[in-house]
């Protein structure tokens, strides 16, 4: 995923998602993020779903889209850690929640933060380039990338 736009240059290559409280609600799948992945499949070269999966369900969840799903043992911030580096920080945008999700965000070229049901860990938000109100909007805003034009440009 290209954006370009001014001073502004994004070469998206991955897609890092959290799961719990991000993903899902109490460990279920949002209603909107199935359809929201299956469109984002096409931009992405892959898309990562990066957990410690809390409830347990996140592979049973996910099940048939198009994910990477990867759970994560304690700490699970240095498995999000050492994903980013493998793939390149530059090439990445991430969404999360929580504290885990915090070195992820300072490591990928754009960060999202989401706010939903679960909550949202408040030095998380120190951390992302945008926070959004709920993943639905932060995974519209890579749907439509003028809405992330409109809110990074100088």
């Amino acid at each position: 995923m290209l954006i370009e736009f001014e001073n502004l240059k994004l070469n998206l290559k991955y897609l890092l998602l959290d799961y719990t409280g991000t993903l899902s609600e109490h460990g279920k799948l949002m209603e909107c993020v199935k359809e929201k992945l299956l469109m984002l499949s096409d931009k992405f070269e892959k898309i990562y779903v990066l957990t410690a999966d809390t409830f347990g369900t996140a592979e049973s969840e996910l099940k048939g889209l198009p994910v990477i799903v990867k759970v994560l043992t304690h700490p699970s911030s240095k498995g999000k850690i050492d994903t980013v580096k493998a793939l390149g920080g530059e090439y990445c945008v991430s969404i999360g929640n929580g504290n885990n999700d915090i070195e992820m965000l300072k490591l990928t070229k754009l960060s999202l933060a989401v706010i939903n049901r679960d909550g949202c860990n408040a030095r998380l938000l120190n951390s992302a380039d945008i926070v959004f109100k709920s993943t639905c909007d932060a995974l519209d805003s890579l749907l439509k990338p003028k809405v992330l034009i409109s809110l990074l440009r100088e």
